[in-house]
């Protein structure tokens, strides 16, 4: 058993009880003068063996009661074995060799519920061979995941969480399902304040937001950053299931596309999209939002947009050869559903083949489609990215595949993997006729998983 862990009394706590993880130890200490303390820490690098390094905020070294000296605090789990007392003292002694020995005496330390970090805390009340550590912060709000063994012990997480994490103030389970096609979530408070509007940044912009009612995920940071970064100042953006703005906003402010449309089915989505091009001192102008379901918007509004930009800079005279070429680019976030928009690509141009022929510029179609490739059984690595190819494959039902790149986005759970499959539309696949409208696919109940382990590797 660890030295430095909460007392065994804490285990199976269900309520908070910070006066339950009081307990005093005697930590080992040397005793030089305080004008010493940089140069011997930063000399002899005793980093991994001072208190600090495993109880915060304790720190490395204290006063000692001797006017001008300071004790070096060592964590008594490193300096007992092996002989290295002995070996420290003569490191530090060869440092500050000022005729004095190095001496080692002891200090008594109260620990309190402030000294111990999360993770040693869950360890310490949960039963033995049961662990959570995961959880995620967007603003003031912490948001968790609980495996069915766990859940018992939710409430005393939660207010461990309140009470450990910075800034946070209310703590909250996810419901495991998302049902319906707005992705938000049925919340359970676990504890601090029923408050779910809240502010966070990312990429350097502010995003508002009521999390009870539109989806966000800090997972996808990353995603944001990467998509974005495929833009430039030519580039003419549709964003089909937009959100708060996570890709939108930092296209505009940081690429500067020529054109930006934005579109979510979410009418509190809209809303706090336009709270976030406010708050982030974007001219309305610069982003044109609508509400409206994401296969209305391919067909009617990107068509339609499409093509009175393509005639304007058909007709233009200020033709400048040096000038970057255009590109649409469409974006599709929704991994649970967006794969069956993909068919509304198919013939969307169909009603414009006659303005088409006199049009000179026809500009790069790419649809990037985010989708969950999914298995009932383990199955190798590399299934995952052909099965999302293949997914959109099925819905394109085209004769050869248009898709161009596969980017796995996160693992989702142990076998469940998210990608953004990037598809190249061609123009004869805009202008062919559209199949036989197919029954409207009901959205599927997404489940709310995050790895609890790395997913199994297997052999082909």
């Amino acid at each position: 058993m660890s030295l430095l862990q909460p007392p065994e009394a804490v285990r199976g706590m269900t309520k908070l009880d910070k006066e339950a993880f009081r307990l005093t130890v005697d930590l080992p200490v040397i005793e030089i003068e305080a004008s010493d303390v940089g140069s011997v820490t930063r000399r002899v690098r005793l980093e991994s063996f001072l208190i600090g390094h495993k109880l915060r905020p304790l720190k490395n070294t204290m006063d000692s009661e001797k006017e001008g000296k300071k004790y070096l605090v060592f964590n008594p789990e490193k300096v007992e074995k092996n002989d290295l007392k002995e070996k420290i003292g003569a490191l530090i002694k060869r440092e500050i060799d000022d005729g004095q020995p190095i001496n080692w005496t002891t200090l008594s330390k109260e620990l309190t519920f402030d000294n111990w970090d999360t993770k040693s805390i869950f360890k310490a009340i949960l039963p033995v061979g049961i662990e959570y550590s995961s959880y995620t912060q967007t603003g003031h709000i912490i948001h968790c995941n609980f495996a069915d063994e766990v859940l018992p012990f939710r409430h005393i997480i939660a207010e461990v969480l309140l009470n450990k994490v910075k800034n946070c103030k209310t703590v909250v389970q996810k419901g495991n399902i998302i049902t319906n096609v707005y992705r938000n979530l049925d919340l359970e408070l676990l504890a601090g304040e029923e408050n779910y509007e809240t502010e966070i940044k990312e990429s350097g912009l502010r995003f508002k937001m009521d999390f009870s009612k539109v989806y966000w995920n800090s997972r996808l940071s990353h995603e944001h950053e990467r998509v974005a970064g495929l833009f430039n100042n030519q580039s003419i953006v549709y964003d089909a299931c937009c959100g708060i703005g996570p890709f939108v906003l930092p296209a505009t402010l940081k690429k500067k596309p020529r054109r930006v449309m934005a579109n979510d089915l979410n009418p509190e989505s809209v809303k706090w999209l336009k709270v976030n091009v406010a708050l982030n001192k974007i001219k309305d102008d610069r982003i044109e939002i609508h509400n409206m379901d994401a296969k209305q918007f391919i067909k009617e509004n990107i068509a339609n947009d499409v093509i009175r930009l393509m005639k304007e800079e058909s007709g233009s005279e200020d033709f400048d050869e040096n000038k970057l070429e255009s590109e649409i680019h469409v974006v599709m976030n929704l991994p649970a559903y967006a794969v069956n928009f993909l068919p509304a690509f198919r013939g969307a141009l169909k009603k414009f083949e006659t303005e088409l022929k006199e049009i000179n510029k026809k500009w790069k179609w790419n649809v990037y489609c985010y989708l969950f490739a999914k298995s009932q059984v383990d199955v190798p690595d590399e299934w995952y990215e052909e099965e999302a190819r293949r997914m959109c494959d099925e819905k394109t039902k085209w004769d050869k595949s248009l898709v161009v790149n596969c980017h796995n986005v996160r693992t989702v759970s142990s076998r469940k993997e998210m990608f953004c499959v990037q598809l190249e539309i061609p123009y004869e696949f805009l202008l062919a006729e559209p199949l036989p409208e197919e029954p409207e696919v009901p959205f599927e109940p997404e489940e709310v998983e995050e790895p609890s382990c790395k997913k199994m590797k297997m052999d082909n």
